[in-house]
């Protein structure tokens, strides 16, 4: 089966590695104006959309016994940052069958999950039941679920979020506006 949701595990952008990354005090080889940040000369859209795309091939390799596929399709960043962090969307291919024995083998968690997820609170209102039973009625039509319960089994077998992805640095990223302000003669190696 094939879904549109959002990617499991990613806990968005802001306020993680991914939005303030190690820069391994390149920003001192660069005369930056005063007015301006360092962060100001990176391609900031082009390091996210990569940073997801690699974020689909790690999770759909994390789920393998469950997902065939995962093809990213966007990032969605939220208007404002105090309710919620950004996502990525993407298609999933899943194998139904083994995702439905693998809640009936961890119904228990599963249930718990439901419970803590989608239990209205002070400040938020769930528009999904907390309801195991009820919540897993019809899911595989609904791309919310889909990614929810893939987003279970990986919290359930304890897979992390990666933290690096090894052929991306945030110099690849760097704007070609930068070059104007690299020091080439007074350059202080020791830094």
């Amino acid at each position: 089966m094939k879904a549109n949701t959002y990617l499991p595990l990613f806990s968005g952008f802001y306020g993680s590695i991914w939005s303030e990354p190690c820069f391994d005090g390149e920003e001192d080889y660069y005369n930056i104006p005063e007015d301006k940040c360092f962060e100001d000369f990176i391609d900031w859209n082009i390091y996210y959309q990569d940073i997801a795309k690699k974020y689909c091939d790690f999770v759909e390799g994390s789920l393998s016994d469950f997902v065939s596929s995962i093809n990213f399709e966007s990032i969605q960043s939220p208007r404002f940052y105090n309710f919620s962090n950004d996502s990525i969307n993407c298609e999933i291919e899943f194998n139904d069958s083994l995702v439905d024995q693998y809640i009936a083998d961890n119904y228990d968690a599963f249930s718990k999950y439901i419970i803590d997820k989608y239990t209205s609170r002070d400040g938020f209102i769930s528009f999904y039941e907390n309801d195991a039973p009820q919540w897993l009625d019809g899911w595989k039509e609904d791309s919310h679920k889909v990614g929810s319960i893939l987003n279970f089994i990986c919290i359930n077998e304890e897979i992390e979020e990666p933290y690096y992805f090894d052929d991306l640095h945030i110099s690849m990223y760097y704007t070609d506006e930068i070059s104007q302000h690299h020091i080439t003669d007074d350059c202080d190696e020791s830094k």
